[in-house]
């Protein structure tokens, strides 16, 4: 069949004498044999289907790139130097050789593929990290995409300018529809006492977000840059440290306490959106 090379688990090294003796028994010219240390998980046990060992279309379904994964799968007990991490196709190809292949099984660090994942993710362009968030967004609810009363398919430019603030904190594709939903949802859920800050009340709350929803509704431009500076001095204005005022914002128009920059996200929100969720939150206290 023209074999030239044969790499395996070592577990076969016992069985490859006999191998050698049937292809010289048959008259053919044997393969270069070579065995390799197994993958194993964390505890150090082999990776199996049974004990944790996931398949591509598992990985591809969670949002990992074919390209991280190439990279990653290639340094499971392999080494260049003691250094370099990151390989394209090509220089993998030109950079590869046996021997440097280590004599301990390679472990298996899921944590390791995400960050590397998510370094990948960083380095596209926000066109093409749009293009690949888009189906994943786009899947069904229960498959972990947007809810389902969000309509599809989504606005390309829209939906770039979400993602444009998500792109440094993503790890896998996957993790982009529930990062950026309050962006698309018209009814937020979340806990009214999220509202209240450490050293606030109800009624301190409710009186800085009425403060600032009539400072918001007289700036000019929408823009993040026009907004940050006279919010911080309405904070100083009404006794408050920013994170306060600025917390309340934060959850008044996501729902969540973990967020973009809150003015770039209020930009992408749009002014209308923005008011409407203060507004709504107001009303909550």
């Amino acid at each position: 069949m023209g074999v030239t090379h044969l790499l395996r688990a070592e577990e076969w090294i016992s069985s490859a004498p006999r191998h050698i003796q049937i292809w010289n028994a048959l008259g053919w010219q044997p393969p270069l044999f070579f065995h390799v240390p197994d993958v194993l998980g964390k505890d150090k046990k082999k990776l199996s289907k049974r004990h944790s060992a996931p398949s591509w279309k598992e990985l591809e379904q969670r949002g990992f790139l074919p390209e991280a994964v190439f990279n990653f799968l290639a340094l499971l007990g392999w080494s260049y130097d003691d250094k370099t991490e990151f390989f394209s196709r090509e220089a993998l190809i030109q950079a590869f050789s046996l021997d440097r292949i280590g004599v301990s099984g390679g472990i298996l660090d899921m944590e390791k593929l995400e960050w590397m994942n998510g370094v990948y993710i960083r380095n596209l362009s926000l066109e093409e990290f749009t293009q690949r968030c888009i189906p994943y967004m786009e899947r069904q609810e229960v498959d972990g995409g947007l809810p389902d009363n969000i309509s599809r398919p989504l606005d390309f430019d829209y939906t770039s300018h979400v993602l444009s603030l998500e792109q440094e904190r993503l790890r896998t594709l996957g993790e982009a529809a529930h990062a950026v939903s309050f962006f698309y949802s018209n009814n937020l859920t979340y806990e009214t006492p999220l509202l209240i800050q450490k050293g606030m009340d109800a009624e301190r709350t409710k009186a800085a977000l009425e403060s600032a929803e009539k400072l918001l509704i007289t700036v000019d431009q929408w823009e993040h840059s026009a907004m940050e500076a006279p919010m911080r001095e309405l904070a100083v204005e009404l006794g408050l440290k920013t994170g306060q005022l600025f917390g309340s914002i934060r959850v008044a128009i996501s729902g969540r306490i973990a967020t973009p920059p809150l003015f770039q996200m209020m930009e992408v929100l749009g002014r209308e959106r923005t008011l409407l969720r203060i507004k709504e939150a107001i009303e909550r206290l």
